[in-house]
C-alpha cells in the first residue's frame, strides 16, 4: 500500500512540475514575441500623407510626427466570450503595439479566484498571425496560424489604431482614404491579402465607431468564414502621455442574428517607448 501511495505522490509531483515547466516556456514565448515588437522600426513623419481629420485626431491625442517611437504598451480590464452566444468572463490583458510597422501582442488571462484558468495570446508579429490558448497557462487547448488568421490579425491592428495615435502619424505602411464627411478608410497590405477598416468620427473629431467587411472569423461550429465586423470607442480622457478612448468594444454581425460583441473593456497604464 505504501508503495502505491508513494507512486501516486511522485506522479502528482511530476505532473505539477511538468505544468510549471510548460507555463514557464509559454511565458518565455510571450516575452520573445514582445521583444520582436520592440525591435521593429521607429515611427517616421508621414503626416503630409494623412487626411486632415486623421492627422488632427492623432495630434489632439498628443502624438508627434517623427518622434522615433517603437511601441505603445497598456493594460486592459474587460470581458471576453470565446464563442458565439457564450457567456462573458472577466479578462485582464497586457498589450504591446508596434508604432512604426504593423504588429501587436495581446496577452490575456481569465481567472477563478487566485487560480489562472486560461491564458490567451493573440498576435501579429513579423507579418504573421498567432493565436494560442492554454488552460492554467500550461495545457494547450488551441493554436492557430495561417493566411486567414494573419489577415484577421491585420484587421485587428487597424481597428485598434485609436489606441495607437503615434502609429497613425508614423507608420508608413498604412494607407488612408476619406470615404465620407465623417468616415475614413485605412488599409494595410499583407502576404495574406489587404485588410481594410473604416472609422467614423464625431463632431469633435474623435473616433467613435469602427467597421470592416469580410474579416476572417470562425463560426459557431469552428469553421473559418468571413463576417462583417464592427466596434465602438468612447470615454476619451488622458491616460498616461496620450488622450485616448478609455472604452472599446468589438463584435461580429452574425447572419440572421445581427451584431453581438465578444469583447468589451477599458485600458489603463498607457506608455510609449523608443
Amino acid at each position: 500500500m505504501e508503495s502505491w501511495v508513494a507512486a501516486f505522490i511522485l506522479a502528482v509531483l511530476g505532473l505539477g512540475m511538468a505544468q510549471v515547466v510548460a507555463a514557464a516556456r509559454f511565458r518565455a514565448r510571450i516575452l520573445r514575441l514582445a521583444a520582436r515588437l520592440h525591435d521593429t522600426p521607429a515611427t517616421r513623419d508621414i503626416e503630409d500623407r494623412l487626411p486632415p481629420i486623421v492627422a488632427d485626431f492623432a495630434r489632439r491625442a498628443g502624438a508627434e510626427p517623427g518622434a522615433g517611437l517603437r511601441v505603445a504598451t497598456f493594460a486592459q480590464d474587460g470581458e471576453l466570450r470565446l464563442r458565439q452566444g457564450g457567456r462573458f468572463a472577466p479578462t485582464v490583458a497586457w498589450q504591446v503595439v508596434a508604432l512604426g510597422r504593423a504588429g501587436f501582442l495581446w496577452d490575456a488571462r481569465q481567472s477563478l479566484g487566485p487560480v489562472e484558468t486560461l491564458r490567451v495570446i493573440d498576435a501579429f508579429v513579423a507579418a504573421e498571425g498567432v493565436l494560442e490558448a492554454r488552460l492554467f497557462g500550461s495545457v494547450p487547448v488551441a493554436r492557430l496560424s495561417g493566411r486567414e488568421l494573419t489577415l484577421g490579425e491585420a484587421f485587428r491592428y487597424l481597428a485598434e489604431l485609436p489606441w495607437a495615435p503615434d502609429a497613425i502619424l508614423g507608420n508608413p505602411d498604412l494607407v488612408w482614404r476619406v470615404t465620407g464627411s465623417d468616415r475614413v478608410e485605412v488599409r494595410l497590405a499583407t502576404q495574406a491579402g489587404t485588410a481594410r477598416v473604416t472609422f467614423t468620427f464625431d463632431a469633435n473629431g474623435d473616433v467613435t465607431g469602427m467597421e470592416a467587411k469580410d474579416r476572417p472569423a470562425r463560426d459557431g461550429s469552428g469553421r473559418m468564414t468571413r463576417l462583417d465586423w464592427r466596434g465602438r470607442f468612447g470615454d476619451y480622457r488622458q491616460i498616461g502621455p496620450r488622450r485616448l478612448p478609455e472604452y472599446g468594444e468589438v463584435g461580429y454581425d452574425w447572419p440572421g442574428l445581427g451584431y453581438e460583441p465578444y469583447f468589451r473593456g477599458r485600458i489603463r497604464d498607457y506608455h510609449v517607448a523608443p
